[in-house]
């Protein structure tokens, strides 16, 4: 029996010695986990206090005081801990957890040397009941926050552990003939002080993996900060440089996700199609025309037609738009959605349906479709506005224009998606007009 629990508090150290290296892995990149004392102080108590009762037999009378010193200190700290999560750490409450630790210390050495085995059961699961018991008001409180998993799991499993203790005393009250040391305890009695402790385990596992969700989200909404400032920084540089209007950027975004969510209700690309990846194809789509960034503005902003050789040098926009966006794009980077569309939209906007397109010349599907959106929208509002090289057309003209270059230039359920919503276009269009 002894080995066998020797074996198991070894086993439970292992586990948070784990943890501990997880915590400090990554030092740097995980800072979040270290602007409060309490977790690693907490685990690092918790982890001495295992090895202290993996090695008690063997290390005489100091080590198991030690042990159970250190278990109260673990407990603690993570009081605290939940505590500075829920927002009600006060000085009151460092007070009362040092005066708990201290106290319990005191009269656990006291019993140790003049007391029995029950004496001190009773005197540690009053303590860490009381530790039980302020955790699960911190987590309660914290829930109405924050609905994590882990805080419900971290509730049940401190409901759990009050419960062990509390039966284990119970059971103590009533042995009269205790074997003297918990080394020797079997059934009932033996099996809640298991529980218990792989409750603590169980603890600060839910409490590292709730860290590491936690972490997650941040990186995550950290990226897509990053990434909406370096989209709205090269939209910015594409509107200076471009002769369009923003209220062109806001009317083509408007067509692209009218034809979007057609096709999607209509069951076309519904694949393709998800609610986050027509928003990913809206959010790219003002920088259809980044590569216009490199056109001389003697072409660019040129009063008028362009001669043969002026043509060629703006249909290169296509491929540096598309070579802008691939160099903003970091290697190895996740989460990129928004400019992987981008990509997308700006290198291959100009295909055409039956492959007569630049700059790739690819045809139907091999266009990616949120370039195939990108092409009906933006030559739609190009139709309907004046331009000094052209009149504008009517709403009906640019209508028929479009059903003309069904299958020849546009996608044809594209096509068939933009009938059904050219009432809408129309209405976008008179909703975002230039102003004169």
């Amino acid at each position: 029996m002894q080995l066998a629990n020797q074996t198991f508090y070894f086993a439970v150290f292992v586990i948070l010695i784990g943890l501990m290296a997880r915590f400090l892995a990554n030092k740097d990149d995980d800072r979040a986990q270290f602007r409060v004392i309490y977790w690693p102080a907490g685990l690092s108590f918790l982890a001495a206090s295992m090895l202290g009762y993996a090695t008690a037999p063997w290390g005489g009378k100091v080590i198991l005081p030690l042990a159970n010193i250190f278990l109260i200190a673990g407990m603690a700290n993570i009081s605290l801990l939940f505590s500075f999560w829920n927002g009600t750490l006060k000085q009151s409450s460092k007070i009362a957890a040092s005066a708990i630790f201290i106290g319990a210390s005191l009269a656990y050495l006291y019993l140790h040397f003049f007391g029995v085995t029950q004496d001190r059961i009773h005197l540690m699961n009053t303590v860490l009941s009381i530790f039980c018991v302020w955790q699960i008001v911190s987590l309660s409180q914290l829930l109405k926050k924050d609905n994590a998993y882990q805080i419900k799991l971290l509730i049940g499993v401190e409901v759990f552990q009050l419960g062990t203790r509390v039966i284990r005393s119970l059971l103590a009250l009533g042995d009269s003939a205790h074997p003297g040391t918990l080394y020797l305890e079997d059934g009932f009695a033996f099996a809640m002080r298991i529980g218990a402790i792989l409750a603590i385990a169980t603890i600060c596992i839910l409490i590292t993996n709730y860290y590491m969700e936690k972490l997650w989200h941040e990186y995550r909404r950290s990226s897509r900060a990053i990434e909406d400032g370096m989209l709205n920084s090269l939209n910015a540089l594409s509107m200076v440089r471009d002769n369009e209007t923003g209220s062109h950027i806001l009317r083509t975004k408007n067509y692209v996700r009218a034809l979007a969510e057609r096709l999607k209700s209509s069951g076309a690309y519904t694949d393709e199609l998800s609610k986050k990846n027509i928003e990913y194809i809206v959010q790219a789509a003002p920088l259809h025309d980044i590569g216009k960034v490199g056109i001389p503005d003697t072409i660019l902003k040129k009063a008028g037609s362009l001669t043969d050789e002026e043509w060629l040098i703006m249909k290169t926009h296509a491929t540096l738009g598309q070579d802008v966006l691939t160099a903003a794009k970091l290697k190895d980077a996740k989460h990129t959605n928004v400019l992987d569309a981008a990509i997308n939209i700006a290198g291959c906007h100009h295909e055409n349906w039956d492959g007569s397109g630049y700059p790739h010349g690819l045809k139907g599907e091999e266009i990616p479709l949120a370039a195939r959106l990108m092409s009906l929208a933006d030559t739609y509002d190009a139709l309907i506005s004046e331009r000094v090289y052209k009149k504008k057309w009517s709403h009906e003209e640019a209508c028929a224009e479009i059903v003309s270059l069904k299958g020849r230039r546009f996608d044809p359920l594209v096509v068939e998606a933009f009938m059904q919503e050219k009432d809408n276009f129309l209405q976008i269009s008179q909703l975002y007009k230039d102003e004169l």
